[in-house]
């Protein structure tokens, strides 16, 4: 080894701070042969620190690159290896492709100097490769994956010589999908862009008939167009992307103590045949902070993300936007040109193969529950994919749980009462102070992708509202829950939401015992130590020997306890079915538990109940209780979780109570009315619980129940005029057999009194 190469090797020691991603792990295996995209010393020596730092080493003739200014070297190797492995048919030779990128960021046409030495699509020299070392290197990424296996190519009849030129073949495509996945397509001008959108057929269609209905000339009309698409365009800056990522991961570390990821792996290796549209729930302005981060940290292509245009405020809208912002109006349903102009442009970019994010709930949730689909932009995902099918594309659901929001109180404000304060760069500037604060963990879990199909015979609005719902349950079955989550479905079932916290634990153990059966993923640490975060977060209140709730720490928990729904639902469902209706047998149960199922679905996001899945989960959910031994006897008190479990269930059978007995009540009123006056009637009733419930201020808690009674027939009519469709009286005479006495006696007294 030359006095150069060992300096070199130092140097790189002191400059690469590096990153290992991809779906495998560097092989130690004897046979195996290291394949690098290109022949650097840098890439080489960095592999061969990688080495050290597992304790182990390489020979230097298992080190090769596929180099495109020399192919045959290569395949000349490779062949040499398939004759050797023909020869010697117990050894294993492996070829591992390893890739080794310097600030992996696409570039773009800015003649910036930082631009010019990241990674791109362009070869460069070894000189180049040094000083892109120098300037980028502790955003190194090193990829691995899989090696592949020289026999499963050999086979009779097959010549090495093709083996080697099949092997070749495999390695390059793999380095090109994988550059691709990460670095996203070359990043063409702005003004490129946005020429190609307004020369685009419809887009001139759309302007000419708005020049016409508003007296202009098509130029004039033009020219005011390219300034509208000039705010909803991103102007990705690759510089300012990595400043960006320092920043957050800055900000990130300051905020949370940690940060959960599962599913990673299954998107790093679709990423290489798909392009990707990330669908994440939306319960913070944190979410694409945390997800674009991510992707980053994980060697996946930064997503465009779309925003509302709120957020497009000065300086912070132009960061926003040199971070891959694409700012929407939040209505434009009534302009034809701008939702043409806006489609054309989402298509444009989907067709170039950029990664693409947006919320499919519309706006962030307050109650802490999903929130029924928006299907605006999904339809748009779709109509570009049926023009181009020949890229496939996949959609990937997102789940994101907190153990405590950065908006957190501002959410209780605006549920009791106060008005939704516009985003400014004053509130930004002030958000500040949140830096000094801890805010627990945070886990993202990438659900399983839904890969679009082509489906001719089907409606595009009935595929869109299909997929709509996919989404919205891959997310709730991905969920994670964050520990805040459970802690509050136990003290705000408790009675006077406090419990002794030897109590707690247990219940904590069991209740946890019970998640996982159904396949969730606990958080880390111990239940103790998640009752101790909680207190020092200020979430919970520790007295000598119990732990409490103040009223505002009820409201606010309301908000981390819904999150959990989903999972707690059914088996809150069978255990008060079982306890309130104990004469009636088993199957009994589970009808009328069917029976309900599209209601708690419409307003939880609980599977499709096609193909008997509701009457499966149903089953399991009785399964897994029984197993925990929490099923009780006639006349024997149900075990402590139980009672719990049946006081979660209650809140949400009673919203559906209320509203059928409100329309009774009623007989015929406009949907406003409707859900304003079983709100009113619902917060009355939740101080039978305890504690305020500001979560039935949002109108949309109310909105998929109405929705799934006027698809069900048993409302008629429209918005402005609803009316029972048939006798209700069955259902309310059910609700009062579920239901305590006390909620259901006060609910007719504050009914008789209105």
């Amino acid at each position: 080894m030359t006095i150069s190469t060992t300096a070199y090797r130092l140097l790189l020691k002191l400059l690469i701070r590096d990153r290992v991603t991809g779906s495998g792990t560097l092989s130690q295996h004897p046979d195996t042969i290291y394949v690098l995209e290109k022949p650097f010393t840098a890439d080489r020596l960095i592999l061969e620190n990688r080495f050290r730092k597992l304790h182990s080493n390489y020979r230097a003739e298992q080190l090769t690159a596929v180099d495109n200014q020399n192919p045959e070297a290569l395949r000349q190797q490779i062949e040499n290896l398939a004759a050797l492995q023909r020869n010697e048919p117990d050894r294993d030779i492996r070829l591992q492709p390893i890739m080794v990128l310097a600030g992996h960021m696409p570039t773009n046409d800015k003649p910036m100097l930082r631009a010019s030495l990241s990674e791109s699509w362009a070869s460069s020299g070894s000189a180049l490769r040094l000083f892109k070392l120098l300037l980028n290197g502790r955003s190194t990424l090193i990829r691995i994956d899989e090696p592949l296996v020289l026999n499963d190519l050999i086979k009779p009849g097959i010549s090495d010589t093709e083996v080697a030129r099949r092997a070749v073949w495999v390695l390059r495509t793999h380095f090109q999908r994988c550059r691709q996945a990460i670095l996203g397509p070359d990043l063409s001008h702005r003004r490129t862009l946005m020429q190609q959108v307004l020369d685009a057929p419809d887009v001139g269609l759309a302007i000419t008939d708005a020049a016409l209905r508003q007296g202009i000339s098509p130029q004039k009309m033009e020219r005011q167009l390219a300034d509208v698409l000039s705010k909803i365009m991103a102007d990705f800056n690759p510089p300012t992307a990595r400043v960006l990522n320092r920043l957050i991961s800055f900000l990130l570390g300051r905020l949370f103590s940690r940060i959960n990821i599962q599913g990673t792996e299954q998107i790093q290796q679709l990423a290489l045949t798909h392009n990707l549209v990330y669908l994440p729930c939306h319960r913070s302005h944190l979410d694409y902070i945390l997800l674009s981060w991510l992707l980053y940290r994980h060697g996946l292509m930064v997503p465009h993300v779309v925003a509302g245009d709120n957020l497009d405020m000065p300086f912070i809208g132009n960061l926003l936007r040199r971070g891959g912002a694409i700012f929407m109006r939040r209505r434009f349903r009534d302009d034809p040109l701008y939702t043409t102009v806006f489609r054309r442009y989402m298509m444009l970019m989907m067709h170039r193969g950029h990664s693409i994010e947006y919320f499919i709930e519309g706006g962030r949730s307050r109650s802490g529950r999903l929130l029924s689909p928006k299907t605006g932009l999904l339809k748009m995902t779709l109509e570009a994919w049926s023009q181009d099918t020949a890229r496939p594309m996949a959609l990937i659901p997102v789940s994101i749980s907190y153990d405590r929001l950065v908006e957190g109180r501002s959410y209780q404000r605006e549920l009791s009462g106060a008005g939704k304060v516009r985003e400014n760069l004053l509130s930004t500037l002030k958000s500040l102070r949140i830096l000094f604060q801890r805010y627990g963990e945070v886990s993202i879990s990438f659900a399983q992708p839904i890969k679009l199909e082509q489906h001719p015979d089907t409606p595009l609005d009935q595929q869109v509202n299909h997929l709509g719902q996919q989404v919205m349950e891959r997310i709730n079955a991905a969920f994670m829950p964050s520990q805040i989550s459970l802690i509050a479905s136990l003290l705000l079932s408790a009675p006077g939401q406090q419990m002794r916290e030897a109590e707690l634990l247990m219940r904590l153990e069991e209740l946890g015992r019970l998640l996982q059966q159904n396949g969730a993923s606990l958080p880390n640490n111990l239940p103790r130590d998640w009752i101790k975060a909680a207190v020092q977060r200020k979430q919970i209140t520790r007295g000598q020997n119990a732990v409490s709730l103040s009223p505002e720490q009820a409201a606010e928990l309301t908000f981390y306890r819904n999150m959990l729904m989903h999972k707690l639902i059914l088996p809150g469902l069978v255990l008060l079915f079982q306890r309130r209706l104990c004469r009636s047998g088993t199957s009994t149960q589970t009808r009328l538990i069917r029976a309900l199922y599209p209601y708690i679905r419409a307003e939880l996001s609980l599977p499709d109940p096609q193909q008997d899945q509701d009457l499966l989960l149903i089953r399991k959910a009785r399964e897994n209780l029984i197993q925990q031994q929490l099923m009780s006897i006639e006349d024997e008190a149900p075990p402590p979780l139980s009672a719990h479990l049946i006081r979660l269930a209650e809140p949400v059978l009673l919203r559906q109570y209320l509203l059928i007995r409100v329309l009774v009540q009623l007989q015929q009123t406009t949907e406003t009315e409707l859900m304003e006056t079983t709100r009113e009637l619902a917060l009355h009733l939740h101080q039978e619980y305890g504690y305020a419930a500001p979560e039935y201020a949002d109108q949309r808690v109310f909105e998929d129940i109405t929705t799934q009674l006027l698809s069900q027939g048993l409302i008629l009519g429209e918005p402005n005029e609803l009316r029972p469709a048939q006798q209700l009286s069955s259902l309310i005479r059910l609700g009062k057999k579920l239901l305590p006495d006390s909620l259901v006696t006060k609910a007719d007294n504050w009914l008789k009194g209105a």
